[in-house]
């Protein structure tokens, strides 16, 4: 045996719990290395060589012999090196690196089975592609995504960075083809309120003195495109992608208008107006859609907040333009100027617009590839991991706004929360006309202006619950010790349940006391506000939580349906309220409504909305 393995043997004699302990690093290391093949996991093992070489260090720390400090040193250093292997070990999370979720939260928000909008099996908010500056921008990468596999006939993507796929464009290029959205999404909210202050020119020429039916005209639209996104839009745009359902819309949204321009009769004035908003709304939910195929999460707060301009701004210039169009160009032209900017908008978009649905991309990328690689067999991942047949799959996506509606918790509450909102909302735009025109004897250009106040509480909400949403879910994670939740994006719902009460309180009674007209101006200021405090967290919780899922679009529309609901047959009834209690009391009642129904549920999101949303995941 030669010298050194003798002293070997020899000192191990001497020592022999030391070699067992070796031993059972050894054994550990061996583990560790199979382990990190298999799966990036903790280590099984590794505690245990932890303990054996705390073992080592402590059976050699009495002696003197350099040979056993030597040991004694790298036993040590080895120690350190475990433990600090063991504590940061990775550990995936469906979200981000800075979060903690634990089992039950990822199987609470697992999608059971992927759509043309979802992914085959992976996990609704894991670690994939790039942020609004492609890949290398430091933020989270979104869902999972179907990677590509030739020999087994399947096509995806052909990296996390591919760049064909909208999560990896380049900032500039989706900012291009949001700027068409945002556009889309701004024409119905203007024309539900453009012809309101016309809407005198129009009873007179048609005599209809009826005061319901005159509300009804402005606010028919509104039912319109409540339903018609909910019914058609989502679902269909879920199935077959974005770009062409939006730009069909748009265009019949033009034709209506159309013929609300060539209208006749109150009868066919009500059809043609409530058509135009069944059929022509499609950008008001889809939008939501393309924020989740292309943005992070991250970035939702910001792109959100642009996207809320038309369906926030919409409604107040919308009496603006219309009150000096009406009254110098006749009321028909207010239509007339909706047709025009309808066509422009449909047809811009339409030649420089970009699809972004991921699935029906990776239809368009199988196809292709089929003819070059002349393979017909090619199929999509996702195509391969649905099973349904084409009419299982049409009738399962026209349904799911509906069964979001009725079976998950979360969805219906925010959807009263913002039908609550919005019904105010349309009160001023129905009721301001008549008290400017009858109390303070304004015509109508002047009447338009009356808007501005609304307008500028809500620009004012952009640029605060705008640039700050995201900062504030920052905020509260590092708070609750880096646990991130999507309901921390509902905390402003605190500050809008407040606001809007205040509004109502104060419009009541300054039109009840006949006060200077600036003061009915300076109280659609706090409605304006808490209209974006209740609007934007609500649209972009929805984008959040839903969007892994595939359901962004059919969530917004399912919210947007209740909204809608309200704001076209709430201010029927204010009309008969105001004439029996007053401005004053008539309002202050509804403002006490108002602060019970959203007090209650902004609290309880604050409490109890994790629970709820975990305990009520989408199932289909």
């Amino acid at each position: 045996m030669p010298v050194g393995h003798r002293a070997s043997a020899a000192w191990g004699s001497r020592h022999p719990r030391v070699l067992l302990n070796l031993h059972a690093i050894a054994t550990a290391t061996s583990s560790c290395t199979q382990a990190s093949r298999t799966a990036p996991a903790t280590p099984p093992m590794l505690p245990s060589a932890v303990s054996s070489m705390a073992d080592i260090a402590a059976t050699l720390s009495g002696g003197q012999d350099p040979e056993k400090k030597e040991l004694e040193r790298v036993a040590t250093d080895y120690n350190d090196v475990a433990k600090n292997t063991t504590n940061s070990s990775p550990q995936r999370s469906p979200s981000s690196s800075t979060e903690r979720i634990d089992e039950k939260d990822v199987e609470a928000q697992k999608p059971e089975q992927a759509t043309l909008g979802g992914v085959p099996g992976g996990p609704p908010n894991g670690r994939t592609g790039g942020g609004p500056g492609g890949p290398n921008d430091g933020a989270s990468r979104g869902p999972p995504r179907p990677m590509m596999d030739l020999d087994k006939g399947l096509v995806g993507w052909e990296s996390m960075d591919d760049p064909e796929c909208p999560m990896n464009w380049k900032t500039s290029r989706k900012w291009r083809n949001m700027v068409f959205i945002i556009a889309s999404c701004f024409l119905p909210p203007l024309t539900s309120t453009l012809f309101a202050p016309g809407e005198s020119y129009l009873a007179a020429e048609f005599h209809e003195t009826r005061k319901i039916i005159l509300t009804l005209m402005i606010s028919i639209f509104v039912l319109g495109f409540g339903y018609g996104p909910m019914m058609l839009h989502a679902p269909l745009s879920e199935l077959y992608g974005r770009k062409y359902v939006i730009c069909s819309s748009t265009f019949i949204y033009a034709m209506f208008n159309l013929a609300c321009s060539l209208s006749q009769n109150t009868p066919s004035f009500l059809a043609f107006r409530f058509l135009g908003g069944f059929l022509g709304s499609a950008a008001m939910v889809v939008g939501g859609g393309v924020i989740q195929d292309t943005f992070p999460r991250e970035r939702m707060g910001t792109v959100s907040s642009a996207f809320a301009l038309g369906p926030l701004l919409g409604p107040n210039l919308g009496p603006i333009i219309g009150g000096f169009m009406a009254e110098n160009a006749g009321w028909r032209w207010c239509f007339r100027f909706l047709l025009i900017l309808g066509v422009c908008i449909s047809s811009l978009f339409f030649i420089f617009g970009e699809e972004t649905h991921h699935g029906r991309l990776l239809l368009v990328k199988t196809a292709k590839l089929r003819k070059e690689l002349n393979r017909p067999e090619l199929i999509s991942q996702i195509q391969a991991a649905n099973k349904r047949t084409k009419r299982q799959v049409f009738w399962h996506g026209m349904s799911r706004p509906i069964i979001l509606l009725c079976t998950v918790p979360t969805v219906t509450c925010l959807g009263l929360y913002m039908a609550v909102a919005f019904s105010f909302l349309y009160i001023f735009m129905t009721t301001i006309p008549t008290v400017y025109r009858e109390i303070y004897h304004f015509n109508i250009g002047i009447i338009g202006l009356c808007y501005l106040g609304m307008g500028a509480g809500q620009l004012t909400g952009i640029l605060a619950v705008g640039r700050t949403n995201d900062k504030l879910v920052r905020y509260l994670t590092e708070k609750n010790g880096g646990v991130r939740q999507p309901e921390f994006r509902l905390r402003p719902l605190l500050l809008s349940c407040i606001l809007i009460p205040v509004a109502m309180f104060w419009y009541g009674w300054v039109v009840q006391k006949k006060v200077m007209w600036f003061a009915v101006v300076a109280s659609m200021y706090p409605l304006g506000l808490g209209m974006v405090a209740s609007m934007l967290p609500i649209q972009t919780y929805l984008i959040e939580v839903y969007g892994p899922y595939g359901l962004a679009a059919s969530a917004t529309a399912a919210g947007n349906c209740f909204r809608m609901t309200a704001a076209a047959f709430f201010p029927l009834v204010t009309t008969p309220l105001y004439d029996r209690l007053g401005h004053g009391w008539g309002s202050t009642l509804l403002g006490f409504l108002a602060l019970t129904i959203c007090s209650t549920m902004a609290i309880s999101f604050m409490y109890y909305g994790k629970t709820i949303r975990e305990r009520f995941p989408p199932r289909f």
